[in-house]
Parts: structure tokens; C-alpha cells; sequence
């Protein structure tokens, strides 16, 4: 309950009922005046920021030491203590990705060695040493613009032209050498911008997928519904965001103080992720160990397929974007 002064008037600003008490039977909304004053706003954002910093400790606490604790305290009911499943998401995420790509930008190799890396890559047949190239097939080159690639594709029995997908991407490729002068430093920039654009979308995707791979291997237990699943695989990625987020500044503290990135940091991390996975799929569904393990390979497996897709997909994606 705020501490603003209760209105006279008995209708809601909100809904429009009427009002008996301070708050609205309909809505829900408090029955005080609209006009705050700066101290009420600040009071106001303070007691909201506590609440929720109270909420996120206790959950963060939950979720990292007792993996699927929290889910099943969510479905237990046991809900107003910690924090809803889809904000701490959003949450979570939203910190992840602006912290895990707003990371120093490497140093930019210089003119010579990009071009003796493009060179040493390039097809013996190429005619320029420079730009992006994507070798389709055996007679693929470099062409200075669509027209040059179509009048050559012309000339070419029909057999032996590009089908429609590798037209679309040699195209691609010719508009975007264009686009940035030949330039395979700009053209790899552009591109991981709009591939870390797209990188959170695919794991958005991701995760009802995983929920159903759960509900594909745990359907049999009819005491889960795919809903459950879902809350389960919500924090499984929260999870694993704040181990790899814990990764990024182990990685930043040992550049900082000692100039050098380990790699323990790096080996254990994946080691951590398999380990709470197991730890989560063993407490949740209350499985025997023979049978978490089978169906923890098969999970990651359909996982790892997955990714593939989704990767390929918006590597695609972010090719034909920038």
C-alpha cells in the first residue's frame, strides 16, 4: 500500500467501477490521488527495487544450489516468495546479452594480413583477392556484379548452372562485396552485428523446443504437462545464462589483472552445464540414474541438432540482412 492520500471520490480511475475502500474489487488498482510528489516517486521506486531485489536473491539462490527446486516450487504452488518464471527470464536474458556482447572489440588485423589470409583462402581460378567469396561448387568466382553472374550462368549448359538456392547466395554475396568495397573487415563486422541481432531470437526459439523434447522423453509421467516443461526449460536457461555470464567475468577479471585468459574457466564451464542439467533432470522427474543418464544423452543430442538448425539458419539469415 502506497502512502498518497486516499480520493474522496469513490469511482476508479482505472476501470471505472465503484470504488468501497481504498482499493478497487474490480481492478485492484488503489484509490489515491494521481499527483505525486518527488519524494513519493523516489519512495516509491525504492520500496519496488527492494521487493524485487528481495525476490531475485532468494530465487537466484534457489535456482543455482538446488537445481529444479524452483520449478517444483512453482508448481507447488509456492509462487509469491520468488520470482514469476517468464520475467526472471526476460530479466536474466536482457542482462546476459547486453553484458556478453558489449565485451572490448578485438583489435582489427591489419591491411596486410587480411589480405594475405584472403589470398591463401581464395580459389587458384579467382580473378580479385579481395571480398567475400562462397565456394558453392568447383567453378564458383568471384564476379564484379549480378549481370557478369547471370550472363556466365547464361553460357552454361543447363545441367551444369546453380540451382536456386546457390544463385540466391552467390548473388548475395556479390551485392554485399559491392556494398562495402570489397572490404572483408567491414563485411565480417556487419555481419556479427546482425548475427548477435539475431542470436537471442534463436535461443527465444529454442526453448519451447527443448520443453518438447522434455515432454517427448518424460510423457509417460502424467503428472507433467507440457506447461511444466516449459517452466523447467525457463530455468534451465537461466541457469546456464548466469554460469556463462560468471564465465565472461572470470575471463574479464584475469585479462584485466594478469592479462591472460585461462583456460580453466573455459573447460569447466561446459563440465558445470552437463553437470546441473543432470543434477535438475534427476531431481525433477525422480528417475533412477541408468535412466536420467539415457535420457540425458538423448536430450543433448536432440539438442545439439537443434542448435545446427537454428545456427545455420540465422547465419543465413544474417548473411542475406546485412
Amino acid at each position: 500500500m502506497s502512502h498518497l492520500k486516499e480520493r474522496p471520490e469513490n469511482n476508479c480511475l482505472n476501470c471505472g467501477s465503484t470504488v468501497t475502500g481504498r482499493f478497487c474489487h474490480h481492478c485492484g488498482q488503489e484509490n489515491v490521488e494521481v499527483k505525486e510528489s518527488f519524494g513519493h516517486l523516489l519512495m516509491h521506486f525504492v520500496e519496488d527495487l527492494t521487493h524485487f531485489d528481495g525476490k531475485l536473491w532468494k530465487t537466484l539462490q534457489l535456482l543455482l544450489f538446488k537445481p529444479a527446486k524452483l520449478t517444483q516450487y512453482y508448481m507447488d504452488g509456492k509462487r509469491a516468495s520468488y520470482i514469476h518464471p517468464i520475467r526472471m527470464y526476460l530479466f536474466i536474458s536482457a542482462v546476459f546479452f547486453f553484458f556478453i556482447f558489449s565485451g572490448k572489440a578485438p583489435e582489427p588485423p591489419k591491411p596486410k594480413e587480411i589480405q594475405k589470409e584472403i589470398t591463401k583462402n581464395l580459389p587458384k581460378h579467382s580473378n580479385k583477392r579481395n571480398g567475400l567469396v562462397i565456394n558453392l561448387s568447383d567453378d564458383t568466382i568471384q564476379y564484379k556484379n549480378v549481370a557478369e553472374y547471370d550472363s556466365a550462368q547464361l553460357k552454361l549448359p543447363i545441367a551444369k548452372r546453380h540451382n536456386w538456392f546457390e544463385k540466391r547466395v552467390i548473388k548475395k554475396s556479390i551485392e554485399i562485396n559491392y556494398k562495402y568495397n570489397n572490404d572483408i573487415y567491414k563485411i565480417g563486422q556487419a555481419f556479427n552485428e546482425q548475427f548477435q541481432h539475431y542470436f537471442s531470437r534463436m535461443l527465444y526459439i529454442s526453448l519451447p523446443v527443448f520443453a518438447f523434447f522434455l515432454w517427448l522423453l518424460y510423457r509417460s509421467n502424467k503428472n507433467h504437462y507440457f506447461v511444466d516443461h516449459l517452466i523447467f526449460s525457463i530455468h534451465i536457461y537461466c541457469a546456464f545464462f548466469i554460469i556463462l555470464f560468471a564465465l565472461k567475468l572470470v575471463n574479464f577479471f584475469t585479462e584485466l589483472a594478469f592479462h591472460k585468459v585461462y583456460a580453466f574457466a573455459t573447460i569447466i564451464t561446459p563440465i558445470l552445464l552437463f553437470f546441473y542439467l543432470y543434477k535438475a533432470l534427476r531431481n525433477h522427474f525422480n528417475q533412477s540414474r541408468a535412466k536420467t543418464v539415457f535420457k540425458f544423452i538423448i536430450l543433448n543430442f536432440l539438442t545439439l541438432i537443434l542448435m545446427a538448425v537454428l545456427m545455420s539458419s540465422f547465419i543465413l539469415l544474417s548473411l542475406f540482412n546485412i
